[in-house]
């Protein structure tokens, strides 16, 4: 019986058992079943082309426990530990194994990958090389690129352009190599290499939208507007639904002072995600840039709409009602986002203060002692905190429950003692 054969007689002979699983699961029954190492196998291959990442963990724990002396079910469930970042477990049965089977090249692999998860680089790259030296040469290229991809998982792009270019010995024009590689290097800024990596890639496939937009972001990073542009918009020929490529366009108009042409890609973009924030936004600020507040507003009401926290848009709305004089409006916002970590008080600060000067409203001179705290600027806080102290002393419990560690703070207790001395 062929490969093919025995793959077909499987689905045929093993069809039924996926219902009965299934059914077992959901009644809460399913370890109690019993399966054949075949059965096992295929079940757990069925369901991890569904992406039921459930059913697979309870499968290949059901499949280690009934069948202990399996290699492969044993590899299975170490594998699904450590995806579950359940590494010491894995560990203590890989190591186990090891002793039993020590010229199993996907048992050093598995512990290859178990320590790139776990950050133990070095001892990682150990047992790499050992299920490297072990492989047949159908699983060397595979262990190599799916270690790599660990790695650049885990955002340690060195180590994975080391294993990377172990393959490219072996497979210098993989279009998935050039493309890892490119990658790797844009991530480490090596620009220059990732450039080059990338060229490698188009030589072959020029045709590929998602590369174009990888070269257009390179040139965007080094600042050659004309050229971002130019893969951008071969991008976009390509396939006129590459919401990234979209997104990343209107950044970089809007940035380069071609706001109008910026505004209208982010148009373009958000019929693909209608609601995004990121891209509401990015108009939004353009629109500022063009002085048309007015639109702004409206854009800035609609990510408050899809998200009623954004600390961004509520202090972007504070702002543009200080500028209009519109010290009722601004306050609504002002109370929402005063005392947060995550408000940009460079952006409001000279506004509260000329809120304050114009109005006189003690509420205005808190926001504006809060603003100068949160960015340092301690003697310009000392003056407005001496206002607060001499003029409007009730108002310093608000203070104090927006910023409640100014009760503790040294200098500031300090300074107030000052204050209450040299004035009363």
């Amino acid at each position: 019986m062929t490969g093919d054969d025995f793959l077909n007689f499987e689905e045929e002979e093993y069809s039924h058992l996926i219902e009965e699983c299934e059914e077992a699961f959901n009644e809460g029954v399913l370890e109690k079943k019993m399966f054949t190492e075949e059965q096992f196998e295929f079940l757990i291959n069925h369901f991890v082309n569904e992406v039921d990442d459930e059913m697979v963990y309870v499968l290949t724990t059901m499949g280690y426990k009934q069948h202990p002396y399996s290699s492969d079910l044993i590899l299975r469930y170490a594998d699904v530990l450590i995806v579950n970042r359940e590494t010491d477990r894995a560990s203590e049965i890989l190591l186990s194994q090891i002793a039993l089977e020590p010229s199993n090249s996907d048992l050093f692999f598995l512990m290859a990958r178990l320590n790139i998860k776990t950050g133990n680089t070095g001892t990682a790259l150990s047992y790499m090389d050992k299920a490297l030296s072990i492989s047949g040469e159908e699983s060397y290229m595979d262990m190599l690129l799916t270690a790599a991809q660990d790695f650049i998982d885990s955002s340690d792009f060195e180590n994975a352009i080391l294993l990377l270019n172990k393959v490219e010995v072996k497979e210098p024009e993989s279009r998935e190599l050039l493309n890892d590689l490119a990658f790797c290097y844009e991530r480490t800024g090596n620009f220059e290499l990732s450039m080059r990596y990338y060229q490698r890639y188009l030589d072959k496939d020029p045709f590929n939208d998602n590369v174009w937009f990888n070269v257009g972001t390179i040139y965007a990073r080094q600042f050659e507007v004309g050229k971002a542009l130019d893969a951008y918009d071969y991008a976009l020929a390509l396939n006129p639904d590459n919401a990234s490529v979209l997104f990343n366009k209107a950044l970089l108009l809007t940035s380069s002072n071609q706001v109008d042409e910026g505004i209208d890609v982010f148009k373009e973009f958000l019929k693909f995600e209608p609601g995004n924030v990121l891209a509401l936004s990015g108009m939004a600020e353009a629109y500022l840039l063009k002085g048309m507040t007015s639109e702004a507003e409206v854009l800035f009401a609609e990510i408050i709409f899809y998200e009623p926290d954004n600390t961004d848009a509520m202090t972007s709305l504070a702002n543009i009602y200080m500028n209009r004089r519109d010290f009722h409006s601004s306050r609504i916002y002002l109370r929402e986002v005063i005392g947060k970590f995550d408000t940009d008080y460079e952006r409001i600060r000279d506004n509260l203060i000329m809120c304050y000067k114009t109005t006189k409203d003690p509420e205005f001179l808190v926001f504006v002692i809060v603003s100068l705290y949160y960015l340092n600027h301690m003697e310009l806080l000392y003056i407005y905190l001496g206002i607060l102290v001499l003029s409007h002393e009730v108002w310093m419990d608000k203070l104090n429950e927006i910023v409640p560690e100014l009760k503790n703070n040294k200098m500031i207790k300090r300074q107030l003692s000052k204050i209450k001395k040299k004035h009363y």
